[in-house]
């Protein structure tokens, strides 16, 4: 047997991969005390408690709702179908939110949307920094440079479209009870300020108006968002000073210089 196909019998056992009848005797020795089975199966155990363990760090409000029991049983189900891919363990999650609404745990539909916000808080809190802007950067754009001006938003930032309140959910397991949450759309804006991450939901208008900003429609489209409201003028201008005060906003790109 080659070390490829050593390495490669190794890897199934550990991670409850299919293996021919006396596989693991065959390539890896045993002692008067323990098999060759038996070494393997301790590896495997001390494998996914590990893995476990990191899940549970990205996903403290999933395994709250869970339970230590069914959040690890949910995990086994999960690293079957997702088995460790990447060098950085932190990666592990990226799948399980998907995995959830394909697979829900309970009766719960909305432990998926819960993982989800979580895992994209993870993601906002390693984002690269940016320096945002204050308001004086939309002052000093004329009346014809603002219909065309950009917003470049940082990094840490990002909008999600979830098919169930997930920050209430998400607020129930941090105070220790709540069930699960009836469907409801619900746009949230996820950032980071300083080292602490922060979501909130959003209305309607202010979440296409910022889904358009963010993908780069110039602010004359983006205030066009607020159309349908009472005083649409208002609105726009209240929402994009509370994007720039929340640290949301990296720059002002004007017509022309983007």
């Amino acid at each position: 047997m080659t070390l490829a196909e050593a390495q490669a019998l190794f890897h199934a056992a550990m991670t409850d991969g299919e293996l021919p009848p006396g596989a693991v005797e065959a390539c890896f020795v045993g002692t008067s005390r323990l098999s060759a089975q038996d070494r393997i199966a301790i590896h495997a155990d001390m494998w996914f408690a590990r893995q476990v363990e990191a899940l549970r760090t990205e996903f403290p409000a999933l395994s709250a709702c869970l339970g230590e029991q069914r959040f690890a049983r949910l995990c086994r189900g999960y690293l079957r179908a997702h088995p460790s891919d990447h060098h950085d363990i932190g990666r592990l999650g990226r799948h399980l939110p998907d995995f959830l609404r394909r697979h829900p745990a309970g009766e719960r539909s909305d432990l998926g949307d819960l993982a989800e916000l979580e895992w994209t808080r993870s993601e906002v809190f390693f984002e690269s920094k940016a320096e945002a802007i204050g308001r004086k950067a939309l002052s000093t754009l004329r009346p014809d440079e603002f219909a065309r001006a950009r917003l470049r938003f940082v990094p840490a930032l990002r909008l999600l479209s979830l098919a169930h309140p997930a920050h209430e959910a998400w607020l129930g397991a941090v105070r220790g009870g709540g069930g699960g949450k009836a469907p409801a759309r619900t746009e949230l804006a996820v950032w980071r300020a300083g080292h602490e991450v922060f979501h909130a939901p959003l209305d309607r208008n202010e979440a296409l108006a910022l889904r358009a900003a963010l993908g780069g429609a110039a602010l004359l489209d983006v205030c066009a968002r607020f159309a349908a409201v009472d005083e649409p003028v208002t609105a726009g201008f209240v929402a994009l000073a509370s994007w720039i005060d929340e640290g949301w906003v990296a720059a002002v790109e004007r017509p022309g210089l983007g």
